[in-house]
């Protein structure tokens, strides 16, 4: 298949918990500030903000998507419903525009993999983009190291034994430092970024079947929801699908009896 020449904008989907330098990331690769740091009070939401960057070296139109880290995931908090709503709109957003190159889960270095983070890696890479998307593992805050590489080095069993299966990662900081003490480091990272992004960009865009939704919602059942609680939510449930996904309520409601029977 033909790769689409460097003039056609290349999308990447930024994800990650609060906290980790999503928003640095991107102000990294536009080499200025563009993206401002989340506030802790959409912590919960899956809000995403689109940033355009053109890059001279190498050639690259890219279009990435920030979204909110999710820190806490559960199915029976209203909030998660409302992030997988939007989280599907977003995926599904891009499917008339040019699809998915690839998603950016970031993580930051010195920091144990939680539950949560693994919940968030689950939430995109396998279950809104079915695992036809290239991941690539952005470490950050990694300037205090000798070597930055020398993390994925010492950390990639760990990395492999929660799950997290990227086809490429790389080691950075997205700070400068006082005095620019780190100004080194931030250069190489953002090369190595760009190279990155130009990498999955010469791969095709992947396009996701948005009609995951009734899959989706069984393996969270099985992950997440107590049969009890899922009856209890049912209602709650049929009136996200109607009122926030626009589905028929006939729709709806054989999704959610799709849900039960599953659980049986």
């Amino acid at each position: 298949m033909a790769h689409a020449p460097s003039t056609v904008p290349l999308n990447f989907v930024v994800f990650g918990e609060m906290g980790v330098g999503k928003s640095s990331l991107i102000n990294l690769v536009a080499g200025k500030t563009v993206a401002k740091s989340s506030s802790g009070l959409k912590s919960c939401t899956l809000d995403s903000t689109e940033y355009g960057i053109t890059l001279s070296t190498p050639q690259l139109n890219v279009r990435l998507f920030d979204t909110v880290g999710l820190n806490s995931v559960t199915m029976s908090d209203k909030s998660y419903l409302d992030a997988l709503v939007k989280a599907h709109k977003l995926i599904a957003s891009l499917q008339n525009q040019g699809g998915v190159h690839g998603l950016l889960f970031c993580i930051k270095g010195g920091n144990r993999i939680l539950e949560s983070t693994q919940q968030n890696y689950r939430l995109f890479h396998e279950f809104l983009c079915e695992e036809k998307v290239p991941l690539a593992l952005v470490i950050t805050n990694l300037e205090n190291e000798g070597n930055m590489d020398d993390w994925w080095t010492n950390n990639r069993d760990d990395i492999k034994e929660y799950g997290i299966a990227p086809v490429a990662q790389v080691c950075i900081t997205t700070v400068r430092g006082l005095g620019n003490a780190y100004e080194a480091k931030y250069e190489e990272s953002r090369k190595k970024v760009c190279n990155m992004l130009a990498t999955l960009g010469r791969g095709d865009a992947c396009s996701v079947d948005i009609s995951w939704l009734a899959r989706m919602c069984k393996k969270l059942q099985q992950l997440f929801i107590p049969g009890k609680a899922l009856r209890q939510s049912r209602q709650k449930m049929l009136q996200t699908l109607t009122k926030r996904c626009k589905l028929p309520k006939q729709d709806a409601m054989q999704l959610l009896q799709r849900i039960e029977s599953n659980e049986n």
